[in-house]
């Protein structure tokens, strides 16, 4: 999502389970960030990460507990506004994934 001018969905999808870093340079809107294995289970979740200036001061990068397979980078208020955050985000791993194949 960076130097887009809106939020919106994004799955990345790594190639081995890892625990990857996100950052926010370069972003313009703040997100919601879910980790998730490779069992489709959610490891960890962040809620409106802001974005952060060019100072490296500034900077944080924002990992999983556990070793990862996807992430899932939301608009902020995604899962606070999610009747049920853990079924939202399933079925956005689902459908993204659907798309990819």
């Amino acid at each position: 999502l960076m130097f887009k001018k809106k939020p919106e969905a994004l799955l990345l999808v790594f190639d081995k389970p890892g625990c990857h870093g996100i950052w926010m340079l370069g972003m313009r809107f703040p997100i919601d960030l879910v980790f998730v294995d490779s069992e489709k289970r959610v490891v960890d979740v962040f809620e409106g990460i802001k974005p952060v200036s060019w100072n490296p001061r500034t900077w944080k990068i924002y990992k999983p507990r556990k070793p990862v397979k996807y992430a899932l980078e939301l608009p902020e208020g995604s899962v606070k506004n999610a009747k049920n955050p853990q079924v939202l985000i399933r079925d956005l791993l689902i459908s993204s994934l659907k798309l990819k194949t």
